[in-house]
């Protein structure tokens, strides 16, 4: 019998083991800027990154070879997650939960993220990478209004746009609130899902922006601070 398989998997073992410890590795520093750049905004630097990661500096460069391609890679990795939140609620049986699955999803991650979302503020607002995939979520998102329009259970005058504007008005009840009552923008979201509803349509003053127009403001805003 030939022996050039086993060799070959025998080969195959470490280098799948230094992949693995490349992606640990990238996820702890994935992990440790989010926290470190929402404690102590952009300014923190990577030598505190890497300390919270466990890792060295070199390893972080190795990853990243600027500070911006790592807060772009923070910004890609929440896209990521709540890209596969929103596939799930898009596959819900009943399209109303799905779309009380997603809003639930994206108020919890603001609820979570603020302070990481506060400093990074427009920072990455002329990446274009990230804006393909923040349209790829908006995509969704409006299949997930689509179906429950369908399905009669969405007021017609909501927009895809509205969504996560809604959600981080829930989210941000937990601010005014003083940060103490981890919860309470769970409140707020059923009284907002609950006007959504088409029972509840009255004529809407203005319209949804678009994805642009939101993209457009935040970059204005980050200029302006």
């Amino acid at each position: 019998m030939p022996e050039a398989p086993i060799a070959h998997a025998t080969h195959d073992a470490p280098r799948r083991a230094l992949r693995a410890d490349a992606e640990r590795n990238r996820a702890l520093i994935l992990d440790a800027a989010a926290a470190v750049f929402a404690e102590r905004g952009l300014e923190a630097g990577v030598a505190d990154i890497a300390a919270r990661a466990g890792v060295g500096s070199a390893t972080v460069f190795r990853r990243f070879p600027t500070k911006q391609d790592l807060i772009v890679a923070v910004i890609e990795a929440r896209i990521a997650e709540m890209g596969a939140q929103l596939e799930a609620a898009l596959e819900a049986a009943d399209p109303w939960e799905g779309l009380v699955t997603a809003m639930e999803a994206v108020a919890l991650l603001q609820v979570r993220d603020r302070g990481l979302f506060e400093a990074i503020g427009g920072s990455v607002s002329a990446d274009e990478h990230l804006h393909a995939r923040h349209a790829e979520l908006l995509a969704t998102l409006d299949e997930i209004v689509g179906r429950a329009k369908a399905a009669g259970l969405l007021r017609e005058d909501v927009a895809a746009t509205d969504l996560p504007m809604l959600a981080a008005a829930a989210a941000g009840t937990c601010q005014v609130a003083g940060g103490g009552v981890s919860e309470l923008w769970r409140r707020y979201l059923a009284i907002i899902l609950d006007g959504l509803r088409p029972a509840a349509a009255t004529p809407l003053p203005v319209p949804a922006q678009t994805l642009e127009e939101i993209l457009a403001a935040k970059a204005r805003s980050h200029r302006g601070g």
